[in-house]
């Protein structure tokens, strides 16, 4: 689907993190929903340099602009990278 609306499940999110990131031993993406709570999703490596995780019960909670960054580490150093933006429609447009 090209678009997302409130109440979807199973979506998947990925997030280029654009260096390989197979060593990583903790693995988050960071949303910060239209309403402005900050989550914390647990991701998954994929293909070496994405994270990926699939949305869940009140993860799309409501319709506006998600911002979302990777956060992993590796070895000693954590960090973040850069933010990546998203829509959720409102239903019935």
């Amino acid at each position: 689907m090209s678009k997302h609306y409130p109440g979807e499940t199973g979506t998947e999110i990925r997030v280029n993190c654009g260096v390989d990131i197979s060593a990583a031993t903790a693995t988050y993406i960071y949303c910060k929903k239209p309403t402005g709570t900050v989550v914390t999703w647990t991701a998954t490596v994929y293909n070496s340099n994405y994270l990926r995780y699939y949305t869940q019960a009140d993860d799309f909670d409501v319709a506006g602009t998600y911002r979302v960054q990777a956060g992993v580490t590796i070895g000693t150093w954590t960090g973040r990278g850069e933010t990546a933006t998203f829509e959720v429609t409102p239903l019935y447009l």
